[in-house]
């Protein structure tokens, strides 16, 4: 050990893997899987430069979707109101997979809302998917 950088020797401590770090990594993952699965429904009818495009703004939309929530609070507006709500409920909820604040902060993320959240991210991929299959099978290449 006395050869050893005082760095590795420090690191000898430590778990190569901390399991909590495994499941933000598992969560980065499902969230990973509806952004693939919008970029896969915007390529099946546009452009790859308008797919990149509208699928980036989905993804950044997905993060603040809860502040839509209440957006009914801020707005008097019925018809904003309406539209604020009907957003909220189509656009992907993506905030929901970001635990690495939790990890970090060594609060453990429980397997229910694991489970609930990868749920809700096959459901919506699944969602998404049809769509896909069914706008590309309506597809004319003539």
């Amino acid at each position: 050990a006395w050869m050893t950088d005082p760095i590795v020797t420090k690191a000898w401590d430590r778990p190569a893997v901390d399991p909590a770090m495994l499941t933000a990594f598992a969560l980065t993952f499902v969230e990973l899987a509806i952004v693939t699965a919008i970029a896969l429904f915007f390529s099946t009818f546009s452009t790859p430069m308008l797919s990149a495009a509208f699928t980036f703004g989905l993804s950044i939309a997905g993060y603040y979707s809860a502040d839509l929530r209440n957006f009914d609070q801020v707005v008097d507006s019925p018809s904003a109101q309406f539209l604020a709500r009907a957003l909220y409920w189509v656009l992907p909820n993506l905030a929901q997979f970001d635990v690495k604040a939790q990890v970090v902060h060594g609060r453990l993320v429980p397997v229910g809302y694991m489970a609930l959240a990868a749920a809700y991210a096959a459901l919506y991929v699944a969602m998404l998917l049809c769509v896909s299959v069914y706008v590309f099978s309506r597809r004319d290449f003539k």
